[in-house]
């Protein structure tokens, strides 16, 4: 019976909540790795894998043997329409029912950052397959924030582009709750979910979060467009995020991606996890 659900991405930071929630569901699935050195680690955990490369659509369609809807997720990069794409095509050619796609918020052909606009290439594959789907379109993640970990500890302090602007920061956990949520219940084919913490917040914000958390003061250092630019730089980031991040920055700083989405609640039954939660229940992360 074509019941599992195959699960991409089960490394990452959405996929390993993802699995969680899963697991809790009791439901049958299976995850998709590349690298076979990783199997037994995985079925040590109870996990159920399958060794396939996106690149390869021969392994995808062998690896989709008794699935019935996928999880689609894989790391961004200018290959992604490409390699997503793959799986979509092995999905047709298996008669797959259901895909589940995460993208960014924002995501089109028509969007001016790359990631939103390669995320647009593989969705619209998707419509065009006939596959029944389900788009996932999530705002900047708050566990973005364990990047400024580093700075926190040794400058009790946090730095960002955006100036006094406000973005909606959604915490992981509540991605993938949706995402298992939409995988393993009807009615969610053929819409697109956006999803958002539950306020919109500013770096001054979350500074004033991180103070109280610690018990110390946190400062939030606003730099110009430029600094933050050649700070991503000097941090090793390809050109193309680098560019994107200083696009949506931009965007952040004017309040353009302020508005809050009920869609998290309106698939899961709950309100958001807000900020101060997420920091206390990682608080290990910071110092």
């Amino acid at each position: 019976m074509r019941n599992k659900i195959l699960v991409t991405g089960a490394t990452g930071t959405i996929g390993s909540f993802l699995i969680d929630n899963l697991r809790k569901k009791n439901v049958d699935f299976v995850t998709l790795v590349r690298d076979a050195s990783k199997v037994e680690k995985l079925e040590k955990n109870g996990i159920q894998t399958v060794v396939g490369d996106l690149g390869d659509e021969t392994s995808l369609i062998s690896a989709m043997k008794d699935v019935g809807s996928i999880f689609l997720l894989s790391t961004t990069s200018p290959q992604s329409p490409e390699l997503q794409g793959n799986v979509v095509k092995a999905a047709k050619a298996k008669g797959i029912k259901h895909i589940v796609k995460i993208a960014a918020r924002g995501s089109s052909v028509d969007a001016d950052f790359n990631i939103g606009r390669w995320h647009g290439i593989t969705e619209k594959e998707i419509m065009g397959s006939g596959i029944p789907y389900t788009f996932i379109h999530a705002h900047s993640f708050m566990q973005n924030l364990f990047f400024d970990a580093g700075s926190i500890e040794n400058e009790n302090a946090i730095y960002s582009s955006q100036g006094d602007g406000r973005i909606p920061m959604v915490d992981a956990r509540d991605i993938a709750s949706v995402a298992a949520d939409v995988l393993t219940e009807p009615g969610h084919e053929g819409k697109t979910y956006v999803l958002t913490g539950p306020e919109a917040i500013s770096y001054y914000d979350i500074a004033r979060e991180f103070s109280r958390l610690l018990g110390r003061e946190i400062s939030y250092i606003a730099q110009s467009a430029e600094d933050g630019y050649n700070a991503m730089l000097a941090s090793g980031m390809p050109n193309w995020l680098v560019d994107d991040m200083t696009l949506l920055n931009k965007r952040y700083a004017r309040n353009e991606a302020a508005d809050v989405s009920p869609d998290v609640e309106i698939v899961t039954g709950r309100k958001p996890i807000a900020l101060h939660q997420f920091l206390k229940d990682f608080k290990n992360r910071f110092n």
